[in-house]
């Protein structure tokens, strides 16, 4: 039996692994998160893993506030950074595989196709900086393992755009949200069921390969917003901004859809729309 091992359990990602758990009888999970596990306490993990033969580290931990990374350069680093190479180096002396999750925002938005896996990294903010950093520490650390970038992740788990728009449709009467931003919006659930599926079919995993996995189609923060209130029959108005009279401390990518092709054509997966993705994500929250 493959043992798995999930690190940031207690997020919206990790929380969408232990929806899925009892689907993979075939892999035994362990589902850690802060204070019982610390990726700088050495002792602490060192014991886990010698008394625990781990075969794959999925990371779902991250430091994921956009506008407060700039505020606190440091805490991102420590999280998206050294704690990437702390897997690393326990990757090499532990032999497991590491899955590692990272973002759109490694990009600059400047394109206008979607943006490929090869296609040279430009963040433009500490956060995305940040998980640049953590992506070249891995490829170049001589490990087995996948980097899989997402983007405009939600789910009905934790504080995301789903779970926030939902909240103030139903307190105010109107709302503006900002139109000319495009992406591609990821349900969680779909990243974590499409990652065990490919892990399932997949188990010789050589080197560090990079892949993206998005729902699929794109839209503004606007669209999702709109289709938010469309499928909730809510009576708000929400009306659509552009990014100039909604200043945040991050500079936001203007384009950040991401090509899925790579990772639909290794494992024959076959992403639902982020439409369907969303319809579903509100049902369970209601």
């Amino acid at each position: 039996m493959t043992k798995v091992l999930v690190i940031g359990a207690k997020g919206q990602l990790g929380q969408s692994f232990q929806y899925w758990a009892p689907h993979f009888p075939h892999f035994k999970f362990f589902f850690k998160d802060l204070p019982e596990f610390n990726l700088f306490d050495e002792n602490q993990v060192e014991q886990f893993f010698n008394t625990t033969n781990i075969n794959i580290v999925i990371n779902c931990a991250a430091y994921t506030g956009v506008d407060s990374a700039e505020d606190e350069p440091q805490k991102a680093q420590k999280l998206n950074v050294e704690a990437i190479g702390s897997l690393c180096e326990l990757s090499k002396n532990f032999g497991f595989k590491l899955i590692h999750y990272s973002t759109d925002y490694v990009f600059d938005g400047t394109a206008n196709t979607p943006y490929r896996e090869e296609h040279p990294p430009s963040p433009i903010g500490v956060y995305g900086k940040t998980k640049e950093e953590g992506e070249t520490i891995m490829k170049t650390a001589g490990i087995d393992g996948w980097i899989i970038r997402t983007s405009w992740l939600f789910s009905l788990y934790g504080k995301n755009f789903v779970n926030t728009i939902f909240s103030l449709l139903q307190k105010k009467d109107e709302i503006n949200v900002v139109n000319d931003q495009l992406g591609s919006p990821t349900y969680a659930l779909d990243l974590a069921d499409s990652t065990l599926r490919a892990l399932d079919q997949n188990s010789i995993i050589c080197g560090v390969q990079v892949y993206h996995f998005t729902n699929t189609g794109k839209t503004t923060w606007y669209g999702f917003a709109d289709k938010i209130k469309q499928l909730t029959n809510i009576s708000c108005n929400v009306h659509p901004v552009e990014t100039s009279v909604y200043p945040t401390k991050a500079k936001r990518p203007k384009y950040s859809v991401l090509s899925c092709e790579k990772i639909k054509k290794e494992f024959n997966l076959n992403p639902r729309s982020w439409e369907l993705a969303l319809e579903d994500c509100l049902k369970k929250i209601k």
